[in-house]
């Protein structure tokens, strides 16, 4: 907690202005979205890369979103949707997320959220963190979110509660581009 408290004093506002809360910067994010879907596939340790597209609503209420992300997982699967919805609680520094993929079970998470530079409404990064799962092992998570104009990339890292050596290992990432 303690970086992300440094990183936030770092960012440069005039006295006595408030910076944006991550919800109002994610509410300049609707829109559709063009891009790239990665992961680390397990068996090869490589690097994977599926086109993606993506749909992010703010519905009116300031602090609720709801994204479609769409790709295709090849032959056999076909075309993926993964419908997220999040609602922001600035008090608590948290967002509480659903989301939706058939054939899998529904995932419920609350995050801790934070910004953690800021530029301005279009240049701007995210930092999400909780206690999960990955590839069904306790673990600790970690989402970089950085928008820079009209490209966003979010990252996500993951410490397994096991490791002892304390390094965050990649596991996907989504890169996309404002549609017009």
């Amino acid at each position: 907690m303690l970086p992300i408290l440094i990183a936030l004093a770092a960012i440069a506002l005039p006295s006595g202005v408030l910076p944006p809360t991550p919800a109002a910067l994610e509410s300049g994010l609707a829109g559709r979205w063009r891009g790239a879907l990665g992961y680390r596939d397990y068996q090869s340790n490589k690097l994977e890369e599926l086109p993606v597209e993506t749909e992010i609503r703010a519905v009116d209420d300031g602090v609720s979103f709801v994204r479609v992300a769409k790709f295709d997982d090849g032959p056999k699967t076909g075309t993926v949707t993964i419908t997220t919805a999040a609602l922001y609680d600035e008090k608590a520094g948290t967002v509480s997320e659903v989301s939706l993929r058939k054939g899998r079970r529904v995932e419920v998470a609350t995050e801790h959220v934070a910004v953690t530079a800021l530029t301005d409404a279009t240049h701007w990064t995210l930092s999400y963190t909780e206690d999960g799962q990955d590839n069904d092992v306790p673990a600790r998570l970690h989402i970089t979110e950085t928008l820079s104009g009209d490209t966003l990339l979010s990252v996500k890292e993951v410490l397994p509660a096991a490791a002892t050596d304390g390094v965050w290992r990649f596991r996907n990432q989504t890169r996309l581009a404002r549609l017009p």
